[in-house]
């Protein structure tokens, strides 16, 4: 189709690079925009290193005045001596030199270029403006990066702006590191999965709001591609819907689904998690435990950007790949699917048994015998009439275990297509 991969083609060349977005304009610049332009940044501003020091200043500028009444003995004499303006002014400095203060995590990760903070391959991730940064980005590694500094400045408090995303991802990580946040208000599944992540970090060493890995946190269409059984990736739904492909703007739109596992959180990316959710039986929400799995692959053509050695685009071309399909459950409809599998899949189970304790079962069953039906009619032997129908048993109990819909019962198709004697006339020759 000339739609967008589950993955980006480029993306097994640079697969789960994480990056930044559309370059901002310079800091200076961006002071003197319009509100209306300044609104579209997602941004993290803490406590103004600057209207600390005034605060700072005129405490100290007050304090001075105290002293100069004491020594003329028109004022009351302080219980303790009153701090100098230049020590004020030391401390306001200091203060200052806090806010620009870099975790050695952001420097590892990023490179620095006056205000700007760019990765290796030279894209902007995020500006800082002192006592605010900002970006365009919604990626997790840019988010807890900005939350880092704001920590670093030591203050204990943040106010986050820019989209819901951004300010949820922002709320998080600063809940890791103890910062309060305005801005952004959590549901109640938020807090709990805030405190879950507090508790299991309780008894390690102290962290800046240090990211899991991102290779572990993304599966997308060629990780999945590689697993030879389907795995299922279980999990508490955290947040699902479309995006750039890793939450970069400048890639195409996907869909993507995070959950939080018992190794942390996870996203998985797929054009097909949207149908999936749509269609979905057990129609999953926030906070449900789910299960996620690609359960087959659809041949496609996209157009994906040509690259050189140093990354540039240099142009587009088609490309033939695959996008994955997937299904998307309630954790506890997957289980039930399970054992309705392991019904199936047991030749001793009669049809009238298995039917008897779930009903849904009839119209698996009713293709079970349709195909023993056929197997009579197209093979002499016995062997191969059991492998056929044997194969088919296998064929949709496997259906059912991966929570596939299961088969309807079309009764008048049923009939149409009981089979009669073979036409003497046709010449068909079973392979085997």
């Amino acid at each position: 189709m000339s739609e967008t991969p589950d993955t980006p083609p480029e993306e097994s060349i640079r697969r789960n690079r994480a990056k930044g977005t559309t370059q901002e304009p310079p800091a200076a610049t961006a002071e003197k925009e319009p509100a209306a332009r300044e609104s579209a940044l997602n941004l993290i501003e803490f406590a103004s290193s600057r209207s600390g020091g005034r605060r700072k200043a005129k405490a100290a500028d007050s304090a001075a005045k105290k002293a100069t009444q004491v020594e003329r003995g028109t004022g009351e004499r302080p219980g303790e001596a009153a701090p100098e303006p230049r020590d004020e002014g030391l401390k306001a400095r200091a203060a200052s030199a806090r806010a620009w203060r870099v975790p050695d995590s952001v420097q590892e990760r990023f490179i620095q270029i006056g205000n700007k903070f760019h990765f290796p391959d030279g894209t902007e991730a995020f500006t800082h403006h002192g006592n605010r940064l900002t970006t365009r980005s919604e990626n997790a590694i840019v988010i807890q990066s900005m939350v880092a500094i704001a920590h670093e400045a030591g203050r204990g408090e943040i106010t986050v702006g820019g989209t819901e995303f951004f300010r949820k991802e922002a709320w998080f990580a600063a809940g890791l590191v103890g910062l309060t946040v305005r801005g952004y208000e959590p549901t109640e599944f938020e807090r709990e999965r805030l405190a879950r992540a507090l508790a299991a970090r309780r008894g390690g060493p102290p962290s800046e709001a240090k990211p899991e890995a991102p290779v572990a946190r993304e599966v997308n269409e060629s990780a999945a591609s590689r697993s030879t059984d389907n795995a299922l990736i279980v999990g508490k739904l955290v947040d699902h819907g479309p995006a750039p492909y890793a939450h970069d703007p400048k890639e195409p739109m996907s869909y993507f689904v995070r959950i939080e596992t018992e190794r942390g959180d996870r996203e998985i990316w797929g054009v097909d998690l949207e149908r999936a959710f749509r269609q979905s039986l057990s129609t999953p929400g926030i906070g449900d435990e789910i299960g996620v799995r690609a359960v087959g692959k659809a041949a496609v053509t996209v157009l994906a950007a040509k690259r050189d050695a140093q990354g540039r685009e240099t142009g587009r071309e088609e490309i033939e790949t695959h996008r994955n399909e997937w299904i998307v459950e309630r954790r506890t409809f997957l289980d039930e699917r399970r054992k309705l599998a392991d019904v199936v899949r047991d030749p001793s189970i009669s049809a009238s048994d298995a039917i008897k304790r779930h009903p849904e079962l009839e119209g698996s069953y009713l293709q079970l015998q349709m195909g023993r039906a056929l197997a009579e009619q197209q093979y002499a032997s016995h062997e191969h009439r059991e492998q056929f129908v044997e194969h088919l048993r296998a064929h949709l109990a496997r259906r059912i275990d991966l929570g596939q819909p299961l088969e309807p019962v079309h009764l008048r198709a049923a009939e149409e297509r009981t089979l009669g004697p073979r036409s003497p006339d046709r010449d068909y020759n079973p392979t085997r």
